[in-house]
């Protein structure tokens, strides 16, 4: 009986997951919402007049190595203004939210004048920043100390757990910074001996883009200031951050101790409850394999995985259904269930869920095991350990890597829809006398054994890397070949194709440093002018208003050699090569054309005064260079109502019909769109891909 029932109750919930238009219960009608009690004329005012004091005073201490720690606090109020972020019932006390964090900011600035940083030491409740290498903005994480837990250089490395937050269409900066200030209770654990982070993520996208890096640099910056073990490091959510750690656990399975998963969604056609009637285009339904956890579901067979769902939890169908991948992968994690639980942890299940994951971190990752495995979608998550999947034969399809250890320098490799392999020996394969014999896919090669690394860390983490040090195979006409470890690690892999660094869409490139080059001309259209600036324009105040964070910005006038501009950093180019002299520079080099009153790309040409072009490529391929023209994150407001739709809409490239305005769901009107080919060609195809049915 009592199984029935729970069956019935969960059958309910899921009934009720999401509003009949795919919708988050928790939806507001935008991110962020508007104020729940706006403030007055004079409150706002006052709060603007004293934040232009507080700014004024930052200017002093902008340079110190803690800036950020200060900066977290006027940026949450800057934005709050700006976006009327006032979600109390009375605006009153939003005044006080806001005056507290102001006042923080005035006590750390005075006190970063004294090169002092006191909010850092001891144990408790804190919240720091950082800036990110995305935009240079400030970005505040919690985290809590536990009571006698002795931290920082000369001490003993602590271990840390990170647990990504629920949604929360309210909780944008100045909600965030002042609750983490404020905060009197720790979080939901509260793990022995372990420092926990709560890193912001961009607020509410699902730990996806910019949120995901920002997991990283909370993570980075905390090791670093209180000397974290970078062996025992768990990632860890609940709901939204549940789906967070799927996908960053699948994505990153080398990065962690223990990953846990509590409450969570997996996918966008299952979430979602999709029919074939109500998928959408061809490409955008590839592009669910940059996120949907069952694709990558192998790589949970590299690090431990705890899961947890409550008895009646609508979300339980999400975790069941990765069970039921998972096993077909060979492996069953335990999945804890909480007794008679809707969303939420039961309170003696999740002393079991803690001791799990206790143990794994106590234990720590491997950073050399035998064995790899690797199962991805695009080549920008193919690296787990010391083994990088580095190109596809056919992109967006299923691509996997078994490696295994044989002997003390044999390494067999069992590989599927791969075109080239890049891993760095390890210790346990270095006994080959200055080679080591590969087997991949029935061949046997010899390959030079290249330097060992300064450190694994080295390997395992961004940064320099021993050119020498790795080797290096790529397939030709279906056989395997060393392509040699003694030349430099370029970012666009041997022989071309598209690799980790740069396999689109354009998207992608807004996870990694970015500048936005404006016009400096005019084309010949009107109308496609109006639109450059409308959208360009719509991205900068996106990007503040969903990923927390004022966007770099030049005119293209002011980039002198656009090469040069782009060794450091993606450039986003918007306008055409008569109104952008950064894409007149690049133009020849591009697969998009502009002649003749045309815009065009491969045999597809359209009138240029109503058509724009949206792409990215890899302008300069030795130096890793990527652009995007014309674009900014292609999913738009309409894709807010869920984290789940917070995904790619837009392949490789685009043409846009503009005489359809631009609305919450698209730019303009898509009248062709497609991937480039795994060597940046476009694809010369006969018929496009059903709509309804993937190619």
């Amino acid at each position: 009986m009592k199984s029935i029932l729970a069956s019935c109750l969960l059958s309910s919930a899921c009934f009720a997951q999401l509003s009949p238009g795919g919708a988050t219960a928790s939806f507001k009608g935008s991110l962020p919402p508007k104020p729940t009690a706006d403030l007055s004329a004079d409150e706002q005012g006052s709060i603007e007049k004293r934040l232009a004091e507080v700014t004024a005073q930052f200017a002093v201490v902008k340079k110190h190595p803690r800036a950020a720690d200060a900066d977290i606090f006027i940026k949450a109020v800057r934005y709050a203004v700006e976006f009327h972020e006032w979600y109390d019932k009375k605006a009153a006390d939003s005044v006080k939210k806001a005056n507290a964090l102001l006042d923080e900011a005035t006590k750390r600035i005075e006190s970063l004048k004294a090169n002092q940083t006191p909010w850092i030491d001891g144990s408790g409740q804190k919240v720091l920043g950082f800036y990110s290498r995305i935009d240079d903005s400030p970005q505040p994480y919690g985290v809590e100390v536990p009571e006698g837990l002795e931290f920082g250089p000369g001490k003993k490395p602590v271990p840390m757990w990170i647990w990504l937050h629920g949604r929360g269409d309210t909780a944008t900066d100045l909600p965030f910074v002042y609750s983490r200030l404020m905060a009197k209770k720790p979080g939901q654990f509260q793990p022995k001996g372990t420092i926990v982070i709560h890193p912001f993520g961009r607020y509410c996208n699902g730990w996806k883009s910019a949120g995901e890096i920002d997991v990283f640099e909370a993570r980075d910056d905390a090791k670093a200031r209180f000397n974290v073990d970078t062996n025992r490091i768990a990632l860890a959510g609940f709901s939204m951050g549940g789906a967070g750690a799927w996908h960053m656990g699948a994505h990153y399975p080398d990065q962690w101790a223990c990953v846990h998963t509590g409450a969570g969604f997996a996918d966008v056609k299952r979430y979602q409850k999709l029919t074939p009637d109500k998928y959408p285009v061809w490409y955008e339904q590839m592009m669910w394999g940059v996120y949907d956890v069952p694709d990558y579901a192998r790589n949970f067979l590299n690090v431990p995985l705890v899961s947890y769902s409550g008895e009646v939890d609508a979300q339980r169908d999400s975790a069941e259904y990765m069970m039921e991948v998972l096993a077909k992968e060979g492996l069953k994690p335990p999945h804890l269930i909480g007794p008679g639980m809707p969303h939420k942890y039961h309170p003696e299940t999740i002393k079991e869920v803690q001791a799990l994951i206790e143990k794994h971190v106590e234990k720590g990752r491997d950073n050399f095991p035998n064995e790899i495995h690797i199962q991805i979608k695009t080549p920008f998550y193919g690296r787990v350990k010391w083994m990088n999947l580095h190109g596809l034969e056919q992109g967006w399809q299923d691509a996997r890597i078994d490696a295994k250890v044989v002997d003390g320098s044999t390494i067999e490799i069992k590989s599927s829809n791969v075109s080239r392999i890049v891993f760095y020996p390890p210790p346990q394969a270095r006994k080959g006398n200055g080679s080591i014999t590969v087997n991949v896919d029935g061949q046997t090669l010899k390959l030079k054994l290249g330097p060992e690394q300064a450190g694994w860390e080295n390997f395992l983490s961004p940064g320099k890397k021993e050119p020498g040090a790795f080797c290096r195979l790529i397939k030709k006409n279906g056989q395997w070949t060393d392509y040699g470890n003694d030349q430099p690690f370029m970012h666009e892999g041997p022989e071309g194709g598209k690799p980790g660094a740069h396999p689109g869409p354009m998207d992608a490139s807004f996870m990694k440093r970015f500048l936005v080059v404006l016009p400096d001309g005019k084309s010949s259209s009107e109308a496609v002018d109006a639109w450059v600036n409308a959208e360009s324009a719509h991205f900068l105040k996106r990007w503040r208003g969903l990923m927390r964070g004022d966007v770099r910005v030049a005119k293209a006038s002011e980039i002198k050699d656009v090469y040069e501009a782009g060794k450091t950093q993606s450039l986003i180019l918007w306008g055409t090569p008569e109104s952008n002299s950064c894409i007149k520079q690049l133009a020849s080099s591009l697969p998009v054309k502009w002649s003749d009153g045309k815009v065009g790309i491969g045999t597809q040409a359209f009138d240029a005064k109503t058509h724009v072009p949206l792409l990215t490529y890899p302008a300069l391929k030795s130096m890793g260079f990527e652009v995007v023209i014309n674009s900014g994150l292609t999913f738009r407001e309409a894709h807010d109502k869920t984290n789940s739709l917070q995904n790619p809409k837009l392949p490789d490239w685009a043409i846009l019909d503009i005489t359809q305005a631009p609305d919450a769901e698209t730019a303009g009107k898509v009248v062709a769109a497609d991937f480039f080919d795994e060597h940046w060609q476009v694809i010369p195809r006969v018929k496009s891909p059903s709509d309804k049915n993937l190619p």
